[in-house]
């Protein structure tokens, strides 16, 4: 059986559908569940499943073509399902990528490298062995310009930097950050946006006094919180950056106007635990609007409030990405769609960045970055 190449499909098969299940359920708790919990739950309620129904529907069989019409028709039914399940993802994902994403002008501009606190090394160095490198404190500034469809000529230019999931704690602490912060500040955009996930617990808050301090841009600095830092405790972290001059958005919007036209910054509150008064965004009237995300799954949302531009995280770019494939683990509900990178429908493009932090402490083909978005009229 292990030798036969019907066993080996078979496999990846359960493996690609088990992937598709844990990204899109284990991963999206409901309010009031814990992340972990929920997450061990599913996944392990998944396996559990797809080997029972194997065990059931296919312990007589070999794996070989010959033996496979001899099955009984429950069986056959089975493997049929699982097979329709496979061809049905592949083409929900030709579907998506071929007719519903439109065209994104984008240009990359330069790639800097950050100087980080060499005392840093990354863990796992033994992958090296196997060809795999660790980019965990490998930071890196991309920026980009950005032509946005009906974007208005009166706010052509506007620079954004966006700093998301820095997840401070034990693999990010103030020493590694503190080099890293100063250099971001010499970016000076129009305005600053933390896109979420700036700690991993409550006592982690307080760091962000001396961390975050001292941000500053024409028009403004802003954050959303993300799923660690409501497990974390929103209260107290909303406080701490509140204090250093960060408005924390909450379903908020703020206004700025130049040369008669208006500039909606929205910023959507956490997804899962979050406020689900959606009513200031969804009523913004303004003639050019960015909106704040952690989730990318927040798309609907962007795209519903006519928003020109969605910016996100929360994913870290899909974080261990394998070459050709890309990442398997993509804490999405439309699952690797919308791992990193833009993305655009009905004129409203998303950007999901890679953030700077994670959890695991593993990144491989997908370096940790801050990005400086650049928008002009398409």
């Amino acid at each position: 059986m292990f030798f036969q190449p019907l066993f080996w499909i078979y496999l990846l098969f359960l493996f690609l559908i088990f992937i598709f299940l844990t990204n899109r359920v284990s991963f999206h708790p409901p309010c009031g569940w814990g992340e972990v919990f929920w997450t061990f739950s599913w996944c392990s309620s998944f396996l559990l499943v797809q080997t029972s129904l194997s065990v059931i529907y296919l312990r007589n069989w070999d794996f070989t073509w010959s033996d496979l019409f001899s099955l009984s028709s429950s069986s056959l039914i089975f493997l049929s399902l699982v097979a329709l399940w496979v061809v049905w993802m592949a083409v929900d994902h030709g579907l998506w990528k071929f007719i519903r994403l439109q065209p994104v002008q984008v240009k990359k501009i330069k790639t800097i490298k950050l100087q980080t606190n060499p005392k840093f090394m990354p863990p796992f160095g033994y992958l090296k062995k196997f060809g795999i490198a660790n980019q965990l404190y490998q930071p890196q500034v991309v920026e980009y310009e950005l032509k946005l469809e009906g974007w208005p000529k009166e706010w052509s230019g506007l620079t954004i930097v966006q700093v998301s999931d820095l997840h401070y704690g034990k693999f990010f602490p103030a020493a590694y950050y503190d080099g890293i912060i100063r250099q971001i500040k010499q970016l000076k955009p129009d305005l600053f946006a933390f896109t979420g996930d700036l700690i991993n617990s409550k006592k982690d808050a307080p760091a962000m006094k001396g961390l975050l301090k001292g941000f500053k841009a024409p028009l403004g600095v802003y954050a959303v919180l993300g799923n660690h830092d409501m497990s974390a405790g929103p209260e107290v972290l909303t406080g701490v950056l509140t204090r250093k001059g960060i408005r924390v958005l909450d379903n908020e919007v703020v206004y700025h106007q130049r040369k008669g036209k208006v500039l909606a910054i929205m910023g959507a509150a956490e997804l899962w635990y979050g406020n689900r008064d959606r009513s200031a965004i969804l009523n913004s009237k303004a003639d050019a609007k960015v909106f704040l995300a952690h989730h990318p799954d927040h798309y609907f949302l962007g795209k519903k409030s006519g928003a020109h531009l969605q910016i996100s995280g929360h994913t870290h770019g899909g974080q261990i990405r394998f070459p050709f494939l890309g990442p398997l683990i993509v804490p999405s509900t439309a699952g690797r769609k919308y791992a990193q990178g833009f993305y655009r429908e009905k004129n409203t493009v998303l950007f999901v960045t890679n953030g700077i932090g994670c959890y695991p402490p593993l990144r491989t083909l997908c370096r940790p970055e801050i990005v400086k978005l650049v928008l002009k009229p398409a």
